[in-house]
């Protein structure tokens, strides 16, 4: 746990240059989001990696749930879609249609990563102007930031599932390290003279 955090700030403290150099469009709160978008979704891609052929058949419908996050949240805040996507009027239907069957590997992976190079650059480019509008998502009106959040944690959540499922699957995600047996001796301070 603590790693994670020390992870998730050093992530944030590296995003500042990027948010510095933002477009005056754009926000330093996206550029933010965007950086820890980044970091996550990389995770889910190694896990994808990692998980063998045959465990699919219980992950895919997790990692292709993400994808359909990805593709539709930007888009319901008022993203243009990605190129060749176009935003059905029951997007549901359309999560439950991909859950259901995209599930070899080598599919997955690709949705995967096209879903998460999509978002990654709509999250970054989120006109600053947008994101106090309100949009109506899974109940009562949010401003779009809240919205933009919870795509954020919406991937973190996931991968926090999909890591017990490796786990229960045998497979340790390629990130985690064991920890040490012993913490290293405190390097001693040089002698005042």
């Amino acid at each position: 746990m603590r790693q994670s955090v020390v992870v998730v700030g050093l992530l944030l403290l590296a995003a500042m240059p990027l948010a510095a150099d933002h477009h005056e469009s754009e926000s330093v709160y996206s550029a933010t989001l965007a950086a820890n978008f980044e970091f996550v979704s990389g995770q889910l891609m190694q896990l994808a990696e990692a998980m063998p052929e045959e465990v699919y058949s219980s992950t895919s419908e997790v990692f292709m749930h993400v994808v359909g996050a990805n593709m539709m949240m930007p888009v319901t805040f008022g993203s243009a879609p990605a190129e060749g996507f176009e935003m059905p009027e029951n997007p549901f239907a359309l999560a439950r249609e991909l859950e259901a069957n995209v599930t070899a590997k080598v599919d997955v992976m690709a949705k995967l990563e096209e879903s998460i190079e999509y978002a990654k650059e709509a999250i970054a480019k989120f006109p600053e102007a947008m994101l106090d509008e309100e949009v109506t998502l899974f109940g009562p009106p949010m401003p779009k930031r809240a919205g933009l959040l919870i795509l954020l944690s919406h991937s973190h959540e996931h991968l926090g599932q999909l890591i017990a499922y490796a786990r229960s699957n045998g497979v340790k995600p390629p990130w985690s390290q064991p920890m040490p047996e012993a913490m290293p001796e405190a390097v001693p301070e040089p002698a005042v003279q």
